[in-house]
């Protein structure tokens, strides 16, 4: 009976919700939410509850003691009451941030993703929002109206090597961030080797290996695509090290968990073990924020729409899909569930409890479903698109077909959807509890599917314009540039 009232307390709040976040320009959006019976739903179902318990709750707020209100909260009309004045609560907060948001001019996509925030944890929505608020470059116009693009390459550098360019020129927060994740990865692998300890069936330093250089190859990444002429170059660098600041937090996290021999995720068996886990939780949905935030930055450039722009593009999408898988992740099993004290809240494996057989090196599930292959799948088309659009501009110094840009260009997308494909199949494989070196005939089939869907595409791609349209052959010097 109490999950059907926190439903309906959700559902008195969704609609506020759902107009600040998804309609915030909006103008009845603006006259709604500036009435202060916005807030008002939720405590409908306070008061219903709360009042006939007054006498009883009146000596737990002038007297608090964490074992009276324990005992307080573990009835079910208690903790209703309780969790409807959390839900108004933050809607108030959200509702003031949209008000301030709006009246200080901050661009809706500045605003929005701190709003999402607050309908989960307030109180870190907060803070972020009053250094957000208090800060004059905020007030922006969000998309700069640039001429043409420009880079944040110095021209010194114009003639530098690649190595020399990247260290020098690239984002410096996101170059350090990628020297740390590197050096992480290293000690890693020699913890790998001088540490015998197991954790959750795997030696205890692979997630600081896997982590070091995962992040390190992402951050290394986002520098090189921010070292390109574009527009919009002051945002494109904030967030650039907002991304930097937030891989640091969550690499050096995973760290220190291991050096203290326990679980970085999932992990709420002590107050400092949630606290970790919390901050880990809050630093990831700061991190796909900036990264869905930069997937519309290079949505809105207005360079030709290249093989290459359109390979950063499609792959950034990409991998703000495999991005996301993770969040299913958090979800706690049944069986934690039925754990009391609960120790360990969400799972990488699917059907299968977390540190049973797994692959070498990545460690995934060969018993169950595993989450953390369409993760991995998905996060790495932000390197593997682009790169094969890069690979297709060196081939085309050799090969006359690739000289044609439509050519190059069906052949990025071809390959994007086949990645895309993949990353979706590897999701529903592992969603239906199936390993990914066991798979049954259904996936088997949708795999062949897949590849030869693929194959028609690119036959479809590579061949020749029924107008030939006359293009200066490809040098080696234009596809080495493509590099830097």
């Amino acid at each position: 009976m109490s999950l059907a009232f926190i439903l309906v307390f959700i559902s008195c709040a969704a609609p506020f919700w759902t107009l600040m976040i998804a309609a915030p320009g909006w103008r009845w959006t603006h006259r709604i939410m500036s009435s202060p019976w916005s807030v008002t739903p939720p405590l409908i179902f306070w008061f219903i509850f709360a009042l006939p318990r007054l006498g009883e709750l009146l000596p737990h707020v002038a007297k608090p003691t964490l074992d009276g209100w324990q005992a307080l909260v573990a009835e079910p009309p208690a903790l209703t009451f309780v969790w409807a004045q959390i839900i108004a609560w933050d809607l108030f907060v959200g509702r003031w941030i949209y008000l301030d948001s709006r009246r200080r001019g901050i661009h809706p996509l500045v605003a929005t993703p701190v709003i999402v925030l607050a309908t989960l944890l307030s109180p870190l929505a907060v803070p972020l929002y009053l250094l957000l608020r208090n800060r004059p470059g905020v007030r922006f116009r969000l998309f700069e109206p640039e001429a043409a693009p420009r880079s944040t390459v110095p021209a010194a550098l114009d003639g530098a090597g690649l190595v020399r360019r990247a260290v020098l020129g690239w984002h410096r927060p996101l170059m350090l961030t990628t020297a740390f994740c590197w050096l992480v990865g290293v000690v890693a692998v020699v913890g790998l080797v001088v540490d015998d300890r197991v954790l959750v069936g795997a030696p205890i330093w692979l997630k600081g290996a896997k982590f070091g250089f995962s992040f390190g190859l992402y951050t290394l990444t986002l520098a090189w695509m921010l070292s390109f002429p574009r527009r919009h170059v002051k945002l494109g660098q904030r967030l650039g090290t907002i991304t930097a600041v937030t891989t640091t937090i969550e690499v050096g996290l995973v760290v220190l968990q291991i050096v203290r021999g326990t679980r970085s995720h999932f992990n709420i068996s002590t107050a400092f073990d949630a606290t970790v886990w919390v901050v880990m939780a809050a630093t990831v949905m700061v991190l796909w924020g900036s990264n869905l935030i930069g997937a519309i930055l290079i949505g809105r450039e207005k360079q030709a729409d290249g093989p290459e722009l359109t390979a950063v593009r499609l792959g950034t999408i990409i991998s703000l899909a495999g991005m996301a898988v993770a969040f299913l992740m958090t979800t706690s099993t049944s069986a934690q569930r039925h754990h009391h004290p609960r120790l360990i809240n969400g799972a990488h494996s699917i059907g299968v409890p977390d540190g049973g057989p797994g692959m070498p090196v990545t460690d995934w599930s060969t018993t169950g479903g595993d989450l953390r292959v369409p993760h991995f799948v998905g996060i790495h088309a932000l390197q593997l698109v682009p790169l094969f659009a890069v690979l297709l501009t060196l081939l085309a110094a050799r090969l006359p077909r690739l000289r044609d840009t439509l050519v190059r260009l069906r052949l990025v997308r071809t390959f994007a959807g086949f990645h895309a494909g993949l990353f979706v199949l590897t999701t529903w494989q592992a969603l239906r509890k199936q390993p990914l070196i066991k798979p049954d005939a259904l996936t088997l089939w949708a795999l062949a599917a897949l590849v030869a869907g693929t194959a028609a595409a690119a036959v479809w791609a590579l061949r020749a314009r029924s107008t030939v349209v006359p293009e200066e052959p490809v040098r080696e010097d234009d596809a080495e540039e493509v590099l830097v």
